[in-house]
């Protein structure tokens, strides 16, 4: 399987992200740091999440996503765009809720090419900012609703536990 890449661009005050192949955890801190970035950008209008050369995507990532539309709908800012036109990835979106929270479009619509896309640098793994990125990320997605609740509460509560641990060592 290709290694995940995620590119970054704009077009006006919309943001682009490009995203291909395997996108996994590894890349979540990146991408996390990223989006913050972007979120507080004067002028920002929308987001345009581009999943068509996604293999596979993790829970981490959907977590983030899901995010990512939270913010924008407590900014009052439109709903982000997802483009995905694979079935499979598009019942991955359904099974865990981001239907609801996101527009999904199975391709580009006019005038949302990004200006540039560069990727996204990686950052150096810092265990306990991924281990609290992982946690509020599957929190996120237990947010989405009921079914979400039960598929992801064993995960969340591994990673509260590692917390609880941890702080009880340190």
């Amino acid at each position: 399987m290709p290694e995940g890449r995620i590119l970054h661009g704009a077009s006006g005050g919309v943001q682009v992200l490009v995203y291909s192949g395997d996108i996994r955890y590894p890349s979540s801190l990146a991408l996390d740091s990223c989006l913050q970035r972007l979120l507080q950008l004067s002028g920002l209008e929308g987001f345009v999440v581009d999943l068509t050369e996604v293999h596979s995507i993790d829970s981490t990532h959907l977590g983030i996503l899901a995010r990512l539309a939270r913010a924008m709908q407590r900014m009052g800012l439109p709903r982000v765009t997802l483009i995905s036109d694979r079935p499979a990835i598009n019942e991955v979106l359904a099974g865990v809720g981001l239907d609801r929270v996101f527009r999904i479009v199975p391709g580009w619509q006019e005038g949302t090419d990004g200006d540039v896309l560069r990727e996204i640098p990686g950052m150096p793994m810092d265990r306990e900012s991924l281990r609290q990125l992982l946690l509020a990320s599957h929190r996120e997605l237990m947010a989405l609703g009921e079914d979400n609740h039960e598929q992801f509460r064993d995960v969340v509560r591994a990673f509260e536990q590692e917390e609880a641990e941890g702080r009880k060592a340190g």
